[in-house]
């Protein structure tokens, strides 16, 4: 899984259906830190994306 710059990307971890935000990926496998705090090396096919959003950096708010 190649992740893109400042991208946010929210997934669901199979099977205990914990959420968490993707920080890195390495030969297959994908590091998230949950929304408990708790980090997590997960297989791709363990995991499904949830959401995908653009950081924002403040420069583009009026």
């Amino acid at each position: 899984m190649k992740l893109e710059e400042k991208q946010i990307i929210t997934v669901q971890v199979y099977l205990g259906r914990k959420y968490g935000t993707i920080i890195g990926s390495n030969d297959g496998l994908i590091g998230i830190l949950l929304n408990s705090g708790e980090y997590i090396d997960v297989p791709q096919e363990r995991m499904r994306i949830v959401s995908v959003e653009m950081e924002r950096d403040g420069k583009d708010e009026v």
